[in-house]
């Protein structure tokens, strides 16, 4: 009885990088790829970087989650690391997850987690309908009315591949994805026309999904991202810029340093009065959008486009919405003290996946 008591009120924080898999599948169990099941594994302890003092963090090994956070040297609340079998019947206040579907609803409910924290069947749908790209259609018009001369952003859905062939002879280059997948996964680049290959895979992901999002190529020179948190209340609010590098589309690294910083660096290529007015749009209108079904954090990814006629910059303010916490919202949890110099955040492979922090390299400065 100590034991529970000791849990009473504590929050409990699960990271899932798996979950825009699980959005995709929407199943209660699904296999994940060995990747997916990997990087859980290995980096399960990550929420104790943004947790409170005496929070609870599930994981799939807690003597390899103790280990591992303390090799990353990074500081972090003071959290107890659980496994499945051990949360049973323990009093939470809330139930965190990196993002919630289907997969991990049905994960914690099996482990024994009060089912009245857990999202109904109704609100799982809600959240699944907020994150398919589809949604992004609506949200580019409204982020970009009367920002037209500074702003750039076109995306259509499609059901069919004659639908889908009458978009390439009007856009040429275009990037397809689906409707649900993760970081990297689920796009596929289209220079004029679809091979085989491609058409075989969109009319999959047609069979599957309902439909494949569609949308030009830009010729794109800096990704960043807005992150945000929506509260119970329906108020939203701006939580700091995420400055970021991909590759073939996955994330590989994020930027650490101050949000004025950040701020300063984007304004190079944008006005910084335009990057307020975007922030304010999202924050008056997410909750519109919400409608009442989502709370937490989510994030928009953008990015800086160069103009055609090679004379400055463009912005696309949203290439991407994510409803749930992402690599921004981490990286924000280790913003450097004022001064300090900037830093690195990357997730690497080696042998295992590590977060790894360091000081920051003059090829990120470049492409940041």
């Amino acid at each position: 009885m100590k034991d529970l008591c000791y849990f009473c009120g504590m929050k409990l924080h699960v990271f899932n990088p798996e979950h825009d898999i699980a959005l995709a599948f929407n199943r209660r169990h699904q296999t994940m790829p060995h990747a997916a099941q990997e990087l859980r594994m290995n980096l399960g302890w990550i929420p104790a970087l943004w947790a409170g003092d005496g929070d609870v963090v599930l994981v799939d090994d807690v003597p390899y989650a103790v280990k591992a956070a303390k090799r990353s040297g990074l500081k972090m609340a003071d959290v107890l690391f659980l496994g499945k079998g051990e949360i049973k019947g323990m009093l939470f206040d809330e139930v965190l997850p990196w993002g919630w579907d289907l997969t991990v609803k049905t994960e914690l409910e099996e482990a024994g987690v009060d089912k009245r924290l857990l999202p109904d069947e109704g609100e799982l749908i809600d959240i699944r309908h907020l994150s398919n790209r589809r949604k992004t259609i609506n949200s580019l018009q409204v982020l970009r009315m009367r920002l037209e001369d500074q702003t750039c952003g076109e995306s259509a859905y499609i059901t069919t591949l004659e639908s889908g062939r009458k978009v390439l002879e009007e856009w040429k280059n275009v990037v397809i994805k689906a409707p649900w997948s993760s970081s990297g996964r689920g796009i596929r680049y289209v220079n004029g026309t679809m091979n085989e290959a491609t058409k075989n895979w969109v009319h999959r992901v047609m069979e599957k999904q309902g439909g494949v999002m569609v949308e030009p190529y830009y010729n794109k020179v800096k990704d960043f991202g807005m992150e945000f948190f929506a509260d119970k209340d329906g108020s939203v609010r701006f939580e700091g810029f995420s400055l970021f590098i991909t590759q073939n589309g996955a994330y590989t690294g994020s930027l650490l340093a101050s949000n004025d910083e950040k701020r300063e660096m984007l304004s190079r290529y944008v006005p910084a009065t335009l990057l307020e007015k975007i922030i304010e749009r999202v924050i008056t209108n997410a909750p519109r959008l919400f409608e009442g079904h989502y709370s937490g954090p989510f994030g928009v990814d953008m990015m800086i486009v160069a103009r055609e006629d090679g004379n400055g910059f463009l912005l696309h303010p949203c290439v991407e919405i994510n409803m749930r916490r992402t690599m921004g919202h981490v990286a924000l949890s280790l913003t450097p003290p004022p001064l300090a110099p900037k830093q690195l955040m990357r997730i690497i492979h080696d042998v295992n996946y590590k977060l790894k922090v360091s000081d920051l390299e003059n090829n990120f400065i470049q492409t940041i």
